[in-house]
């Protein structure tokens, strides 16, 4: 990610919002965060700050207020979150872990064909088992 720092949960929150708005002032964020969760305007304010300082949002003043738009793109950020939890596990689990995914969360049917033809392509390529990346290879006995 910008400045490659993980960003929070709450944060996530704050940067979906600017996504789809593609540009929103630290008001519209606010009370669209009200609605959704039980925060308050000044702990929107402090994820808002937490954010333009790590390089996730930018700020540009616009009179009286400031409009935070996103540093990166959506797609860019989610995939590197992505890529960053896989790397934080075992290599031999990728696999249960996505399967586990799948089966819990909302997808299209247009999603579980892209799934399938990713799926149906790595596949030629794809080794009988994947090694464990836990402790250096050296250490491990056979």
């Amino acid at each position: 990610m910008a400045n490659d720092l993980p960003i929070t949960t709450s944060e996530w929150e704050v940067m979906r919002i600017v996504w789809t708005l593609e540009k929103a002032t630290s008001s519209e964020i606010i009370n669209l965060l009200v609605k959704k969760r039980t925060w308050k305007a000044s702990t929107v304010k402090t994820l808002i700050g937490r954010l333009v300082q790590k390089g996730m949002l930018t700020a540009t003043k616009e009179g009286h207020t400031n409009t935070y738009q996103c540093a990166i793109a959506e797609r860019t950020a989610m995939q590197e979150e992505a890529t960053r939890l896989f790397k934080n596990m075992c290599a031999m689990k990728n696999g249960k872990v996505l399967a586990e995914l799948i089966q819990e969360i909302q997808l299209s049917k247009s999603d579980i064909q892209k799934l399938q033809d990713a799926l149906t392509a790595k596949e030629q390529t794809a080794p009988d088992q994947v090694a464990c990346n836990c402790i250096p290879k050296e250490e491990t006995t056979e």
